[in-house]
């Protein structure tokens, strides 16, 4: 899907390759342009509505089918122009209005709408230029009616229009000469699994509504639940625009956990990067933004130690497992499974597929079994798939420091410093549902001290 634009980068319209329209949303950088491409062949300009029609390669509109057709001519690569009866149709974005014979015509150019996607996206968070790894903040990101400027460089509406996207979040714009300049978008996701009762909805609002409040979180939230809708609490009310659902089965614990994973395949996940899973009895009680730039600053996926084991754990299934049997470690390096973040879905796509595939042999062998083990749960499948196959694909020094495990009752004694984590033997969500709530109350008390800077 193309859009077309003018050169102060105003979205006038949308067409494909194909002459086959689609519902879709447009603005301009700033997020201000009324779209006017409205749905399917309907076209409005100034509330009238005009007519889409293909014939050789041009497009053609018009206020009634069939009546003083307006011709989009390709006068260039990417550039257009409209034409009616020798006069050329040009726009102020207010209006529509005909210059008659004039030696130079307003020129449309058309872009890709996922490279328009990225570039407003840069203008709304910033943007990282790979190689160097280096944030440009937004503040630092300025554009004309000629140039988009990302700090000291320069680029012209041509490099704009030329710009090929390369992954789903990146975009090679070209340069005068040799170079290449390519940028990555920063559009934070952090997504839940959540199944179940009125509970764990409730774990879940209050997480949501922490990394909002203290976390000052900048981007959008995804939920996977195995509810068709959810009636979020009074306090979300105004993050709704940021909250997302996607609706999945869930029988029993083990879709429970295994969602989480199950993630490579939902196509909301190609427009974000970076993204974080977050289970839903985590409380964020500090700024998280540099934990997600961290994020942009490598391709190893961010875990946090819970523990470290000096011998096999019988609660972590381990001596189920015959690899563990030879080393221990294969399973209990004490790598938690409540919350990891990486770059972008196509760095962890192939982690996260094995561990769903471990999972799923897990209970083929659990249900030949007599006794009872856990080692269908992920965490251990977790780990086993990290040291056993991806040992140089996970890093667990940036993220740890930021997550306290093992939260409690004891609010003062919960170290500030990002996540705390209200699991090790606190029972299910229906015994922590008020604990988590508390301690949410306990933040908003506190809340400069909540926001200290990490």
């Amino acid at each position: 899907m193309h859009v077309i634009i003018n050169c102060h980068l105003q979205v006038l319209g949308a067409v494909d390759n194909k002459s086959n329209y689609k519902d879709i949303k447009l603005y301009n950088i700033n997020d201000e342009f009324i779209p006017i491409f409205v749905d399917k062949e309907k076209f409005f300009f100034c509330g009238d509505e005009y007519f889409f029609s293909a014939y050789n390669k041009k497009i053609l509109l018009s206020d009634h089918p069939g009546c003083f057709p307006i011709e989009v001519n390709y006068c260039g690569k990417n550039e257009i122009c409209f034409s009616i009866n020798g006069g050329f149709v040009s726009s102020n974005t207010t209006s529509l209005f005909v210059q008659h014979f004039c030696g130079e015509w307003e020129r449309f150019y058309l872009i890709d709408e996922d490279n328009l996607r990225i570039i407003r996206e840069a203008f709304k968070n910033g943007v990282y230029i790979q190689g160097k790894n280096t944030y440009i903040p937004p503040e630092k990101l300025e554009y004309d009616h000629k140039n988009i400027k990302f700090d000291t460089y320069c680029f012209d509406l041509k490099s704009i229009i030329n710009a090929k996207k390369v992954g789903m979040n990146k975009l090679i714009l070209p340069r005068e000469g040799l170079g290449l300049f390519i940028i990555e978008s920063f559009r934070p996701l952090a997504y839940y699994s959540c199944f179940g009762n009125e509970d764990i909805i409730s774990c879940m609002e209050e997480s949501i509504y922490s990394l909002f409040k203290f976390g000052n979180f900048i981007g959008d939230i995804l939920v996977i639940t195995d509810r068709e809708k959810i009636t979020f609490c009074e306090k979300l009310q105004p993050y709704l625009n940021r909250i997302h659902l996607q609706q999945a089965n869930a029988y029993d614990f083990f879709d429970f956990t295994i969602s989480r994973y199950m993630v490579d395949n939902l196509p909301i996940m190609k427009k974000y990067s970076p993204i974080m899973y977050i289970d839903c009895d985590i409380i964020i009680n500090n700024d998280v933004n540099k934990i997600f730039h961290s994020a942009m600053e490598t391709d190893k996926i961010l875990f946090s130690i819970e523990w470290n084991l000096n011998t096999a754990s019988p609660w972590f299934g381990g001596i189920h497992w015959h690899e563990v049997g030879q080393d221990y470690k294969l399973m209990d390096y004490g790598i938690n499974s409540g919350i990891f973040l990486f770059k972008s879905i196509e760095i962890a796509k192939e982690l996260l597929f094995t561990v769903v595939q471990s999972m799923l042999h897990s209970q083929k062998v659990k249900m030949t079994r007599e006794k009872h083990v856990l080692e269908t749960l992920d965490q251990p499948n977790l780990n086993y798939v990290l040291m056993a196959h991806f040992p140089n694909l996970f890093d667990v020094e940036i993220l740890t420091q930021y997550v306290s495990h093992a939260a409690n009752e004891n609010f003062a004694n919960i170290p500030l410093v990002g996540f705390a984590h209200f699991n090790g033997g606190l029972g299910n969500f229906e015994s922590r549902v008020e604990l988590i709530r508390k301690y949410t109350e306990y933040l908003s008390l506190d809340a400069p001290t909540a926001n200290a800077t990490i």
